[in-house]
């Protein structure tokens, strides 16, 4: 009978298998259970009483599915977006009620913007 054969399964391994799955299952938590996450979510706009992103659909590909020109971009956390009525989530957005905060054009680099306070610059 061949030796090799029924040599145990060294420790190093369990140790790397265990590794492994508490990893997973930390992952799978924070992700499927808590939702520990943001999502940023653009809702229409308009720029005539707010500060509004704007972009430009003429070329083809540079706008998302919804063809938003004027646009208002929100960031929440994902546990919280399941309380949206649809993808813009403006029937929570902005809250005292909820964890909504509105990312302003204004305080980005780099962005075209549109409304009374715009001051962004233009790409």
């Amino acid at each position: 009978m061949d030796v090799e054969s029924k040599r145990p399964t060294p420790w190093v391994f369990w140790i790397l298998l265990i590794s492994v799955v508490i990893v997973l299952g930390q992952s799978m938590y924070k992700n499927y259970v808590v939702k520990d996450y943001l999502f940023y979510v653009e809702a229409s706009c308009d720029s005539s009483t707010n500060e509004c992103y704007s972009r430009s659909c003429d070329i083809e590909g540079d706008c998302p599915p919804d063809n938003l020109t004027t646009y208002r971009v929100f960031e929440l956390p994902a546990s919280q977006f399941q309380y949206c009525s649809d993808n813009s989530c403006l029937n929570i957005c902005p809250s005292e009620t909820y964890s909504c905060e509105e990312i302003l054009c204004s305080a980005q680099e780099d962005v075209s913007c549109e409304g009374p306070t715009a001051t962004a610059t233009t790409t």
